[in-house]
């Protein structure tokens, strides 16, 4: 019994490595975004973010200032080639995203549209994959939170080949689950936290985070203690 047991875990460990392998073969040569910073950028497979696909952000107030700060790097002209030129767009579940505070995060005046008022997840999801398939988007987040295996395949597809930053905000949720996979499909997910007063970690700057990376394909789980002026 022990040895067919120990024969089953090397079966699913070689499957594991062949799925693996297959991922990591069907993502190179794809688009990435440098984030700028290097400690986060060598971890990150290319060295940066990958285009034409989805990641998840949880967490409290500071994870919409991290996707507004990825926004802006994939809305600048020093990002690397890949990512297309165009606007900005953040697809809202209420009215209380104050737009003008995201300029701080480096988000260039007129480059950001809001929407609004998305309280149903049909049309949530409808908007992002409408927006990730329209070549003036070169960047969109969507505030919702779980998404299911079948509509996170559609909006999969529909960031194919786009060169577009898709990213799936969820600010309720994120605050009290450490990792839970709002999104399966998701390239890469993230936790950021403030950290309060600047502290923790010789973090100068504010406002302070705590980031997460809590899973990356082809990479692997880190944390940073950062900022922006870090």
């Amino acid at each position: 019994m022990s040895h067919l047991s120990t024969a089953k875990r090397r079966t699913a460990d070689a499957l594991r490595r062949a799925i693996h392998g297959i991922e990591e073969a069907g993502s190179h040569g794809r688009p990435r975004l440098p984030l700028g910073i290097p400690e986060i950028d060598r971890t990150l497979p290319g060295g940066g973010l990958r285009l034409d696909c989805i990641h998840e952000v949880a967490g409290d107030e500071a994870a919409t200032g991290f996707c507004a700060a990825l926004l802006a790097r994939a809305g600048s002209d020093g990002a690397r080639s890949g990512a297309r030129k165009g606007s900005l767009l953040w697809l809202a579940r209420g009215d209380d995203l104050y737009a003008p505070g995201l300029v701080r995060y480096g988000i260039g005046a007129g480059q950001l549209l809001v929407v609004s008022g998305l309280h149903r997840q049909e049309d949530m999801l409808w908007a992002m994959e409408e927006a990730l398939r329209c070549r003036a988007v070169r960047g969109v987040v969507a505030e919702t939170g779980r998404i299911g295996l079948a509509a996170g395949r559609r909006l999969m597809l529909a960031a194919e080949g786009t060169g577009v930053l898709g990213l799936v905000l969820s600010r309720r949720e994120g605050g009290r689950r450490r990792g839970g996979k709002g999104v399966p499909v998701a390239v890469s997910r993230w936790r950021v936290m403030a950290v309060p007063g600047g502290k923790g970690g010789g973090c100068r700057a504010e406002p302070c985070w705590h980031v997460e990376l809590l899973h990356c394909r082809g990479g692997r789980p880190t944390e940073w203690i950062m900022g922006l002026g870090t």
